[in-house]
């Protein structure tokens, strides 16, 4: 399986001259982000490997299948709202698509999501998350994250978490979390606790959710 800084890694073009000889890497010039669902398509049909997200209206924009094609990066940045929406099962050549700076995106289906910087996310149905730096995640459903470094996330109903390094998980309903994180998850009664760090928690009344 790829790692986030595979599909992050910029891949320098390599041409040849007449003659077979190797020539020098062709600098090519960015491409603006994308701020439509037209823009994507066109960059789409030029064969673009990368797009970037940069949306500032005040509704979400929404991508579906017909955006997320096999083989693809897509980058979301800046204040972006998305919404994301993928119908189709996952392989290893779906999309691969990362949220990052202040990023705000809802995931549905079976999405998969590389959250960084202070990206927020909403995960639902049987969406995977995987975040890290200071991402914020709300798990519902029977999403699934794997959060790490000074990530915050609040799980609810099936969701199943992986913690690792100073991750704050709060969970509540019949969530599973597999803590290893040095921070204490707090938890109410009915979440599973497993994991080298299962006795690092505190216990939290019903009433006492957090916001």
């Amino acid at each position: 399986m790829r790692t986030p800084d595979d599909f992050l890694r910029a891949k320098s073009a390599v041409h040849r001259g007449g003659d077979g000889t190797r020539m020098p890497p062709i600098n090519r010039r960015p491409l603006s982000p994308c701020q439509t669902v037209p823009q994507i398509h066109e960059r789409l049909r030029t064969g673009a490997k990368t797009i970037v997200i940069d949306h500032r209206g005040e509704d979400p924009l929404e991508l579906t299948d017909a955006e997320l094609v096999d083989g693809i990066t897509i980058r979301i940045v800046g204040v972006s709202r998305v919404m994301i929406t993928r119908l189709a099962p996952e392989t290893k050549r779906s999309a691969q698509i990362v949220a990052t700076d202040a990023a705000r995106a809802q995931i549905f289906g079976h999405t998969t999501l590389f959250a960084y910087g202070n990206a927020h996310t909403d995960a639902f149905d049987t969406t995977r998350v995987r975040a890290t730096n200071r991402a914020t995640n709300n798990l519902v459903d029977d999403s699934y994250g794997e959060v790490g470094e000074d990530t915050t996330t609040y799980a609810y109903d099936n969701a199943t978490v992986h913690s690792y390094d100073q991750a704050a998980v709060h969970a509540t309903d019949r969530v599973s979390l597999v803590h290893h994180s040095s921070t204490p998850a707090e938890v109410e009664h009915g979440v599973t606790v497993f994991g080298p760090a299962r006795n690092n928690i505190r216990l939290r009344p019903k009433d006492a959710r957090a916001e």
